[in-house]
């Protein structure tokens, strides 16, 4: 019996002994510190409103174009022959360079034959006008002798009276004059001429082909004079005026040209909702082209008493927030002028602290400290 005792009691000692020495072990870990700073106070970074005049350059992107472009059509019909000038896209030329012949051959025969009969009739009545205008022969004859036929009729002497008008139009003199002269401005269109120094850069037709009244024959340009057709937001137009300088850029934000604001459309696209204005190159620089897409900036107009900040600071189109005693308080700002990546405006007073990294879940009131 005493044995059993024993175990019993021993078994309890043990038992005792490690519970005490599992309570010593858990004692000597250390409790976990509470986490005071759960709920940090957000960093913001300000910017203290100070006014002053700012600038509103704007930069767009445009094309070129040639400041003259012509269609080349014909006013009369024939066969096309060669005129000196490839009538190729692409092919340059100089102005007063023949463009376009029209076989005229059969038409100019014609206008000598013309002028022939006119030789005749006026040889004809000459006699008579010596006899019953006599102080007029001698400004009819020079007149019958400066005719050629290779060349266009000179003009006709001055009548001095009524009777001598009578004369001439019951010779039919003065209907042949003015019937050969039609002539003449119809052969004048069977050749066309270079307006201007340029290019083709559309041909339509060919040596050897014919050629339709009306028709559209080829487009030319004037390369030399080009012009910056850009697109501008439609609320941006009132900051850029008729003769503003521009410069203008590659996409690499080179300078290669400088100009001047020329036109400005009075409408606007309705597509884009842009208005388009139109700058005129000041350098004769070769290496641009029509077609070629180039970046124009303005430099708009200054603008007092405003300042500039990052779009990103602005919330439901016109709301900031400011810091005032340590807390965020939402204003109104009056909205000038908005840029790609900033905004102009004013409507705050100075001095104010405005919040220009606003933080995740902003509000009213809101507990922030101030970057620095």
């Amino acid at each position: 019996m005493n044995r059993k005792v024993i175990i019993v009691v021993s078994v309890a000692l043990i038992l005792a002994l490690g519970y005490a020495g599992m309570v010593g072990l858990k004692s000597l870990k250390k409790q976990p510190k509470k986490d005071i700073n759960r709920k940090k106070v957000p960093f913001v970074k300000v910017e203290q409103v100070v006014y002053q005049s700012v600038a509103t350059p704007i930069v767009e992107k445009g094309r070129l174009l040639s400041n003259f472009e012509v269609n080349l059509s014909s006013e009369v019909s024939g066969r096309i022959v060669d005129a000196g000038v490839p009538l190729k896209m692409g092919q340059r030329f100089k102005k007063g360079d023949l463009l376009l012949q029209i076989y005229d051959k059969d038409t100019r025969m014609d206008l000598q034959a013309q002028k022939s009969k006119f030789l005749n009739k006026l040889a004809q009545s000459l006699p008579d006008i010596k006899i019953d205008y006599a102080d007029r022969f001698d400004d009819w004859m020079n007149f019958f002798n400066t005719i050629k036929l290779d060349e266009a009729l000179p003009e006709l002497p001055e009548m001095k009276s009524g009777k001598e008008k009578v004369f001439l139009a019951s010779r039919n003199i003065l209907g042949d004059y003015y019937a050969i002269k039609s002539i003449e401005v119809k052969l004048s269109k069977y050749r066309i001429y270079a307006p201007f120094t340029g290019s083709y850069v559309q041909v339509n037709t060919q040596v050897g082909a014919v050629a339709g009244m009306g028709a559209k024959l080829a487009g030319i340009i004037e390369s030399r004079k080009l012009e910056l057709q850009v697109p501008i937001e439609s609320e941006d137009i009132k900051w850029l005026q008729i003769g503003d300088q521009v410069e203008v850029l590659t996409s690499e934000s080179k300078l290669v040209a400088t100009g001047k604001l020329l036109r400005k459309s009075e409408f606007v696209d309705e597509g884009t909702q842009s208005i388009t204005v139109f700058v005129g190159l000041n350098d004769k620089n070769r290496d641009l082209y029509q077609g070629q897409y180039l970046t124009a900036k303005f430099k708009g107009k200054l603008i007092d008493k405003a300042m500039e900040i990052p779009r990103n600071a602005v919330f439901r189109s016109n709301r900031v927030f400011v810091v005032e005693e340590g807390m965020l308080k939402e204003k109104q700002i009056n909205v000038l002028k908005r840029n790609e990546d900033s905004l102009i405006f004013d409507g705050l007073a100075e001095g104010d602290l405005l919040v220009t990294t606003v933080p995740v879940k902003a509000a009213e009131n809101m507990k922030v400290q101030i970057l620095k």
